[in-house]
């Protein structure tokens, strides 16, 4: 049986000081926090990560966003069938193979992808509240060496902070 851990106090001492204790508290509960701030738009995390993706790249294969994320392919299609059933999404006939289909935000779907977004970012401007923007450069910049990632992304997902 698995018992959800709990977010409504700060981990206790000798967890605190732990910082793989700490690391994966921290991500359980943005895990949580995210989901449940979706929930109103009816999304789960991997919905918006993978319109996310779509909205990068238009008209990529399914293939391509398996390439593209780290979900693999059975649930890629499942994800893909779910945005498409709530009108998120749509797969078209690949232009250059009729044997694959390339997938697209549908109006609705960059609408609702706007919103997540909103949300996206006012999460994380809650989450990272107590830093400054140093502490929160630093904080990403360790984040990516611990996942062996050079310091620069391409671009952010969603800005923690106001530009």
């Amino acid at each position: 049986m698995r018992h959800p851990m709990r977010f409504d106090n700060p981990p206790p001492e000798p967890l605190a000081s732990a910082p793989g204790f700490l690391l994966s508290w921290h991500g359980q509960r943005t895990a949580a926090l995210f989901a449940q701030a979706l929930e109103p738009l009816g999304l789960h995390p991997r919905h918006f990560g993978v319109m996310n993706l779509i909205d990068a790249h238009p008209g990529m294969t399914q293939r391509e966003l398996v390439t593209g994320s780290l979900i693999d392919p059975s649930s890629m299609v499942a994800v893909i069938d779910e945005l498409e059933s709530m009108g998120l999404a749509e797969r078209r006939p690949h232009p250059g193979d009729r044997r694959k289909h390339a997938v697209h935000l549908t109006a609705k779907g960059r609408r609702t992808l706007a919103r997540a977004r909103e949300v996206a970012v006012a999460m994380a401007r809650e989450l990272f509240g107590p830093l400054d923007a140093r502490e929160l450069e630093t904080l990403r910049r360790l984040l990516r060496k611990l996942a062996r990632l050079p310091e620069q992304a391409e671009r952010p997902l969603v800005e923690a902070r106001g530009s």
